[in-house]
């Protein structure tokens, strides 16, 4: 239940932030922002139902219930359909992140730059992001701690303290940690998206927008000589 949970919490507080992104009309990046925010919503409730089911499990009525929906899910196309549409929302969420950053790309003065910033902005989120689900195990794969004897160790002792503490034992140690999955999950994904732009806009600094800049004012120029040249010219025949 605990990787339920923290994907259920971290897919859901995307959801809403991509769908307020989708709501500013000064996005460049709006309508990709809001079709992400859709996809996330339905793997947000696919997540949920699993926490549901699993945090309910022993009630004769839940169990009935959860008996006629995975026989209903091998016989009803609807069922089977909406459970492939979930998955392939879930699949859809990185590729449409990538397409947002792309339009943020075309609509960018300096497209260059911006390439680069947005390239390496979604490089460090990725590697952020990919570093955590597999430590965490919130990649469908055990954390890669319970290999780690250090790591297991204090994992252990962790839990020993929780379960002799009075007033945390009253929180259930998978929802608390559930939380906190979700919780590093969020703050490393928006930290990694971070450093990489900051990165990008290192790179960028003093080559491509300086030239961007340049190449800008050179053109300005041109325009500006260009517009004097055709003023001079009428104010020629007039005097003629």
């Amino acid at each position: 239940m605990t990787v339920a949970l923290a994907n259920a919490l971290r897919k859901g507080w995307f959801a809403y932030t991509n769908s307020e992104k989708g709501n500013n009309y000064t996005r460049a990046d709006r309508l990709e922002r809001k079709v992400t925010s859709y996809c996330q919503d339905v793997t947000t409730a696919n997540d949920t139902l699993k926490v549901v089911r699993e945090t309910t499990r022993g009630s004769k009525y839940v169990d009935a219930l959860s008996r006629t929906l995975n026989s209903s899910a091998k016989t009803s196309k609807m069922l089977e359909w909406a459970s492939k549409g979930a998955n392939i929302a879930g699949e859809l969420v990185n590729p449409l992140l990538c397409v947002a950053a792309g339009a943020r790309v075309l609509n960018a003065e300096d497209k260059k730059s911006s390439l680069i910033q947005e390239g390496a902005a979604m490089a460090g989120m990725f590697a952020v992001e990919g570093v955590i689900k597999s430590n965490l195990g919130l990649n469908g794969k055990p954390a890669k701690y319970i290999n780690n004897k250090f790591l297991a160790n204090l994992a252990k002792e962790t839990k020993a303290f929780l379960a002799t503490t009075k007033f945390l034992n009253k929180v259930p140690t998978n929802r608390l940690t559930g939380i906190l999955k979700a919780a590093i999950f969020v703050v490393g994904s928006c930290t990694g998206f971070a450093l990489g732009q900051k990165a990008g806009k290192l790179i960028t600094k003093n080559t491509t927008e300086k030239d961007f800049q340049t190449k800008k004012m050179i053109k300005e120029q041109m325009q500006l000589n260009a517009i004097l040249e055709k003023s001079n010219g009428v104010k020629n025949i007039a005097v003629a």
